[in-house]
């Protein structure tokens, strides 16, 4: 067997552990919207590392910082040297070793870009530092004024806008008003085409507020983007499928100011108390989390500068 067909590790045990640790704290302490509200500071990281530095952090007695960089980002980006000791004392987080790819006369495999296409072997530790341990030039004011302004307080129409965008750019239809007789207890809900068993439609039941609309369209574009249609259909109340979707809801609301801590996870994970398999579905979790989360925001703050620029205030549909 070649070392580019071995199978590669998850993450190396020592990591895991760690990891598994960081789980299981978060299971214990039931706070899981705490735990989102802490890693969505750390950014350009994956879900497993932003969980690395924030238990390190915590660990060190800080505060949550985003403010953590390798020693060359440090240097080139901010002008900040590490400080004296500190280089020997680094956050470690995990980076996969790329190689070509091969096809089987050991050619490289070019992509579409032209480049050879690269797969992961193994990972390997990484030395990142917080900005505490470094020293230099100010660090950067994160500026959170401009765009968002419009959105402090109570959410607004353009916001629920930009997520119906979202579902548009996979074609999937949103209804907002709904029959309440059609709707029968739920507030929302998400279907999907029996073949390929991608999402199709989001159903919002009417009559309800324009937060509580954009909360819902938020937690049914997680279902959309994260699930097919079996897990939907055998999801519940209580399964990792509905943790997923509602922690994309949480995510998403926050970043537009929309305060959800009455919306409690306590329930969903009271249901999953600590076992391998738990915290293994929620180490697999957090990355497709975050990554629908980013994909939102991303389209529905594009929405709402384009709307700035245009001097429109739309109206929700």
């Amino acid at each position: 067997m070649t070392e580019q067909k071995k199978k590669l590790p998850a993450v190396p045990e020592k990591a895991l552990e760690a990891l598994r640790a960081g789980i299981q704290s978060v299971l214990d302490s039931q706070d899981w919207s705490g735990f989102l509200q802490s890693i969505r500071k750390i950014h350009d990281y994956s879900f497993n590392n932003r969980l690395m530095i924030v238990m390190e952090q915590a660990k060190r007695g800080w505060d949550i910082s985003p403010f953590v960089a390798g020693k060359t980002k440090w240097n080139q980006k901010f002008n900040r040297q590490i400080k004296e000791g500190e280089y020997t004392n680094p956050i470690w987080i995990l980076a996969p070793v790329m190689i070509n790819k091969k096809d089987e006369n050991g050619n490289d495999i070019i992509g579409a870009n032209g480049k050879p296409i690269q797969i992961p072997i193994r990972f390997r530790g990484v030395r990142v530092f917080d900005h505490r341990q470094t020293h230099g030039d100010p660090l950067p004011h994160v500026d959170t004024s401009g765009i968002m302004d419009q959105l402090q307080g109570d959410v607004e129409a353009p916001v629920f806008e930009g997520l119906c965008k979202v579902a548009s750019a996979r074609c999937v239809e949103v209804l907002s008003h709904t029959p309440a007789e059609e709707m029968g207890s739920a507030l929302g809900r998400c279907w999907f085409t029996a073949a390929g068993g991608r999402a199709s439609k989001i159903e919002i039941k009417d009559g309800l507020n324009l937060p509580t609309m954009v909360s819902i369209i938020a937690h049914e574009l997680g279902h959309a983007i994260l699930h097919n249609r079996d897990e939907y259909l055998e999801h519940d109340s209580t399964s990792i499928k509905e943790l997923e979707a509602e922690s994309v809801a949480y995510l998403v609301c926050s970043h537009y100011n929309l305060d959800l801590s009455q919306r409690s996870f306590k329930y969903i994970v009271t249901h999953n108390i600590a076992s391998d398999d738990v915290v293994s579905d929620l180490l697999r979790s957090g990355d497709r989390i975050f990554r629908a989360y980013e994909e939102i925001i991303k389209t529905v703050d594009d929405y709402l500068i384009l709307n700035k620029e245009a001097g429109r205030v739309p109206v929700a549909a």
